[in-house]
């Protein structure tokens, strides 16, 4: 595994500097965002928009890059452990400047837990109600301090949170986000999931040993960036 301590300064700034397009590219591209990676880095860098692809996708694909930034700079102090005020205001600064421009394109509300029942295709696991959402999110939050977990513990977390599934869209995304700021706070290369392994993921997310051997490949892709 690759710790991020190893790397120089000047390593580290590259890493985080690549990651953040290709972290928000692929996160979203998961999610179905049809931009292309050089589409993403033109939006990221230059601030040009794609022409031809709906406004509301690049607004989410700057939020994103907003929250990522987030992520970096408050992961790098170990003081500060992940709660859920704090995982309710990276979902809405994903969401925000799309909800302002393009509101019937997103889903509500932002910043706070969904109000319905929801189940995932195809797959016999069942979600939290969303009377239960903020209760199984704070004994989650209490079972793992983001400042001290293992590769595995990292994996389980995640497994554990697309289960409590709290928002009305973006879990995915935030929980990616959260994976990121637990590797840093750790010393482990965030992981970089790239949309083309999206069913190898969506398989491992279902086991802590085949999650945890996938991030471990994913840490690979992001030292790959370096090279």
């Amino acid at each position: 595994m690759h710790n991020l301590n190893t790397l120089t300064l000047k390593q580290k700034e590259e890493l985080f500097r690549k990651l953040r397009i290709s972290i928000t590219h692929h996160s979203n591209a998961i999610e179905g965002t049809t931009l292309s990676f050089g589409e993403t880095k033109e939006l990221l860098e230059h601030g040009n928009t794609a022409g031809d692809k709906p406004l509301h996708e690049q607004l989410v694909i700057l939020g994103f890059a907003k929250a990522y930034d987030v992520i970096v700079r408050e992961a790098t102090n170990p003081h500060n452990i992940i709660d859920s005020s704090f995982i309710k205001d990276i979902h809405a600064i994903m969401f925000e400047d799309a909800l302002k421009v393009s509101p019937e394109f997103v889903a509500k509300p932002i910043g706070a837990y969904r109000l319905d029942e929801r189940y995932i295709k195809g797959v016999d696991i069942k979600l939290s109600a969303p009377h239960k959402i903020a209760n199984d999110l704070e004994n989650l939050l209490y079972r793992f301090k983001s400042n001290s977990m293992s590769l595995e513990d990292i994996a389980e977390f995640h497994i554990l949170f697309e289960r409590v599934h709290p928002f009305a869209d973006g879990n995915g995304r935030v929980g990616r986000l959260i994976m990121a700021f637990q590797a840093i706070q750790n010393n482990i290369v965030p992981p970089l999931i790239e949309n083309d392994h999206r069913s190898e993921y969506l398989t491992a997310i279902n086991d802590k040993s085949e999650l945890s051997k996938f991030i471990e490949k994913s840490i690979q892709n992001s030292m790959d960036l370096l090279s």
